[in-house]
């Protein structure tokens, strides 16, 4: 898996809603997009974590503590 993950804001906001066992089509209506754009973002997500599942990305996630503030703080210094 890819220690150096570079998220934007949106990828964040996706993220956080997966982890929270939310479906594609609850992100997007949560984040006011559409499920195709939604679709996108777990695509690079995944890529950026070195995952190919949303399982995968959700273990990666409580294992390395990736939502915390400060993790998220040093990701977004990244950009």
């Amino acid at each position: 898996m890819n220690p150096n993950n570079n998220f934007t804001a949106q990828e964040r906001a996706v993220l956080s809603l997966l982890v929270k066992g939310k479906r594609n089509s609850s992100i997007a209506e949560d984040l006011y997009l559409s499920k195709r754009t939604v679709d996108n973002h777990l695509y690079r997500i995944f890529a950026k974590l070195g995952v190919s599942s949303r399982i995968e990305a959700v273990l990666y996630v409580l294992e390395t503590d990736l939502l915390s503030n400060s993790k998220w703080s040093e990701i977004a210094q990244d950009e």
